[in-house]
């Protein structure tokens, strides 16, 4: 049987941990190219490149055009450890991720409605037109409402909390992927939480801001995995 897009991308990921246990690529050491390394694991350069941006995103390598791949200075024990919790991280929750989300949420509105510059803010508000824009037109709206609370992490001034959003969002969107939410859902509940996040945030209210953001976290979990009441957004 053939392997699937995600078990072919897995095995890549585990023959370069391979590599790395047996000390043929170490810290700060050049990558071979996509070319070789698919052709020695024999399978295609489009799943390699996967498998490598995959290690780029979580830091464990650094792709150079026209230069080559290379990993990052970082000892081996940990680099080991960082593809494991890369395997491992398809197989979480998404109520444990969505729980981890939210204080993490909360906090980057509070603090995107204290630092947030007017530029910060203009781009919140454009993330939030285009959510409208998409579900209006009748298209998903999962990237577009991703893209809004980066916006708002971006805003906050705090490149750690960024980080850890902008890690947790990729896993999200792919478990969200067939995930699709009724219409009527959107417009009465999904649309007016963005909007009273974006309202607390212009009027630089950090309280209100977490407050209406705690709303929209704890909706958006009771839609995705629960049965509650939904809370109305504060006003």
């Amino acid at each position: 049987m053939a392997e699937s897009k995600g078990q072919s991308v897995d095995r890549i990921l585990r023959s370069i941990q391979n590599m790395i246990h047996e000390g043929s690529i170490t810290s700060g050491s050049k990558m071979p190219s996509e070319r070789v390394l698919a052709e020695n694991l024999s399978t295609t350069r489009g799943y390699v490149r996967i498998a490598l941006q995959r290690l780029e995103h979580y830091g464990v390598l650094t792709i150079i055009p026209q230069k080559g791949i290379y990993v990052s200075q970082i000892k081996s024990i940990t680099l080991d450890a960082i593809i494991n919790n890369i395997l491992r991280f398809k197989d979480h929750e998404i109520e444990d991720l969505m729980e981890t989300r939210k204080p993490l949420e909360i906090e980057a509105a509070r603090l995107a409605a204290i630092r947030g510059s007017d530029e910060d803010i203009a781009g919140i508000v454009d993330a939030h037109e285009a959510f409208e824009t998409a579900y209006h037109e009748g298209h998903p709206t999962l990237e577009e409402d991703h893209l809004f609370h980066l916006a708002i992490a971006k805003a906050a001034k705090n490149t750690v909390l960024e980080s850890l959003i902008t890690l947790i969002t990729p896993e999200i969107i792919a478990m969200n992927k067939d995930f699709v939410e009724e219409y009527e859902i959107v417009k009465k509940h999904s649309l007016n939480e963005h909007l009273a996040i974006v309202q607390a945030i212009e009027q630089k209210d950090p309280e209100k801001a977490a407050e209406a953001m705690r709303c929209h976290m704890n909706n958006s979990r009771d839609r995705r995995v629960g049965s509650a009441p939904l809370t109305e957004p504060v006003t």
